[in-house]
C-alpha cells in the first residue's frame, strides 16, 4: 500500500482506467494501480480531478488537506462509527478513574521512548550527561504510580519533556543546528521546524490507525474535548512522537540529509522546510514507515502503529458486549 503526495505546485491526480496518474508540470510523473493506493495528502496548489475524488471515495480512501507546513486543514472520506461505540468511547474517558489510568498509562510510554533514546544516543556518544538526563526522566516515570491527579500526571509528563529537550544540544552538531528548546507556533530554528513538520506526518498516520479502529476521534482523555480539535489524535500521538518521529528527525541531521539552507524564514510563519527538502523528507520518510524494524517489534512503524491502536480499541471495548 502507498500513500500519494500532493504538495508541489502544478501537480495533479487523475484517473485513468484502474490506476490513479500523478502529473507534474504536464508530465507523468507515476501510475499508480487503485488498489494499492491508501491515502492522498493534497497540498493547496496541487489538483484531483472530479472522477479521481469519486473513485477515492467510493474505494473509502481519504484525503487530507494539508497547508505548507504538512498541517491537516481538513479531510474528505467515509468514517466507520457508531454512536454506540461512540458513547462507550466518551463513557470510558469521562469516569476519572479510568481516565487518570489511560492518562498515566500513555505518559509512561512517552517517558519509556524519552529514556530510550536518551539512553541510546548516551551510550552512542558516550556522554554522561545525557545518561543523567535520562535517569532525571525515570526519576519522574517512578512518581506516576502514585500520582491519582489527572493535573499532577500532566505536571510530571512537562518535567520530563523540558529534560529530554535538555539533550538535543548534546546529540546534534551544535556548529550546524542551533538549540535552544521546544518552540512551535511557529517554529523557530530548522530542528523545531522538522520536529513539528514531522508530527504533522504523525498526525494523519495516528489518525488513519483511529479510524481503522472505530474509533471515534474527538473524542479524547488527556488533551482538551472543546470541539476545536479531535483530541484523541493527539492523545494516542503521545507513545509515538520520540521513538519514530524524533529518532527519525535526530538521524537525519545526523546522517548530513538535510542542511540549515534546506530552510526559509518568515516573520509570521517563522522557520519553514523549503520544497526541495520536503521531497527528500518525504522519500526518507515513507522508506523509514514501510521498512520493518526490530525497535517496532518486527513490523514497519506505520504496522506498529496501527497494531498498537487496535489493540488499545480492543482493551477499551472488551467489556462493551454492545459495541457494535
Amino acid at each position: 500500500m502507498c500513500v500519494i503526495y500532493l504538495l508541489s505546485e502544478q501537480t495533479r491526480l487523475r484517473q485513468v482506467g484502474g490506476r490513479f496518474l500523478l502529473e507534474k508540470n504536464g508530465r507523468r510523473a507515476a501510475s499508480v494501480p487503485m488498489d494499492e493506493v491508501e491515502c492522498v495528502i493534497q497540498g493547496k496548489s496541487a489538483e484531483i480531478t472530479t472522477p479521481a475524488i469519486y473513485e477515492l471515495l467510493a474505494r473509502n480512501i481519504s484525503i487530507f488537506y494539508v497547508d505548507g507546513r504538512g498541517r491537516l486543514l481538513g479531510q474528505l472520506g467515509r468514517m466507520d462509527l457508531s454512536w454506540e461505540r461512540s458513547r462507550i468511547q466518551y463513557d470510558n474517558f469521562r469516569d476519572e478513574k479510568r481516565q487518570a489510568e489511560l492518562i498515566r498509562d500513555i505518559i509512561r510510554s512517552k517517558m519509556d521512548g524519552q529514556i530510550e533514546l536518551l539512553r541510546y544516543y548516551a551510550k552512542n556518544k558516550k556522554d554522561l550527561e545525557l545518561a543523567y538526563l535520562a535517569d532525571e526522566v525515570r526519576k519522574y516515570k517512578k512518581k506516576l504510580a502514585t500520582t491519582a491527579s489527572v493535573n499532577e500526571l500532566r505536571g510530571l509528563e512537562g518535567m520530563a519533556s523540558r529534560k529530554y529537550f535538555d539533550g538535543f544540544p548534546l546529540i546534534l552538531n551544535q556548529q550546524l543546528w542551533e538549540w535552544n528548546g521546544r518552540n512551535r507556533r511557529p517554529p523557530e530554528d530548522p530542528v523545531n521546524a522538522l520536529l513539528s513538520y514531522g508530527y504533522a506526518f504523525l498526525e494523519r498516520e495516528v489518525r488513519l490507525a483511529i479510524l481503522g479502529a472505530r474509533l471515534d476521534v474527538r473524542v479524547g482523555f488527556l488533551h482538551s474535548n472543546n470541539g476545536r480539535k479531535d483530541s484523541l489524535v493527539y492523545d494516542l500521538m503521545e507513545p509515538f512522537r520520540q521513538l519514530i518521529i524524533d529518532r527519525f528527525v535526530l538521524k537525519l541531521l545526523n546522517r548530513g540529509q538535510f542542511h540549515p539552507d534546506d530552510f526559509s524564514y518568515d516573520d509570521v510563519l517563522g522557520c519553514r522546510i523549503a520544497e526541495k527538502a520536503r521531497e527528500t523528507w518525504i522519500h526518507c520518510y515513507e522508506e523509514m514507515m514501510q521498512k520493518p524494524c526490530r525497535e517496532y517489534e518486527g513490523l514497519s512503524p506505520r504496522e506498529w502503529i496501527r497494531s498498537w491502536i487496535r489493540q488499545f480499541a480492543d482493551e477499551l471495548f472488551r467489556n462493551a458486549v454492545s459495541a457494535v
